[in-house]
């Protein structure tokens, strides 16, 4: 096993560690396809402006290892073999343990070591 190989099991295991960092996070595809995996959520309220001020803004974001997907049968990545999960629903607890619907607005593989970050949007 190679050194590459071994970061891909090391994000897995390090994103998965409910022990950890990790929270259970749900995936809902336009077919209601579900899925429940674990992975790293973020959720805070401080953005910039386009003058480069601070703002109090809403910024969700998911991260989770590809290889932890993949293991439990999700299909993200489309006919050209790119990830592709805009517009999917995803379900995750905040820190209050409310469980709050988001959408995937954009979503940055990692196609090195396998994480897959998603930037959240509201889910009206």
């Amino acid at each position: 096993m190679g050194i590459l190989d071994q970061a891909r099991i090391d994000t897995q295991r390090i994103t998965t560690d409910l022990n950890g960092w990790a929270v259970a996070i749900t995936f809902t595809d336009l077919e209601d396809e579900v899925v429940t995996i674990n992975g790293l959520h973020t959720k805070h309220h401080l953005g910039i402006d386009t003058d480069g001020n601070m703002i109090n803004s809403k910024n969700a974001h998911i991260s989770f290892s590809e290889l932890e997907i993949d293991a439990n049968g999700y299909v993200i990545r489309n006919s050209n073999q790119e990830v592709s999960l805009k517009n999917k629903r995803v379900t995750v607890k905040d820190s209050t343990g409310i469980a709050k619907d988001y959408v995937i607005k954009e979503s940055y593989p990692d196609e090195t070591i396998g994480l897959i970050v998603c930037i959240l949007g509201d889910f009206e």
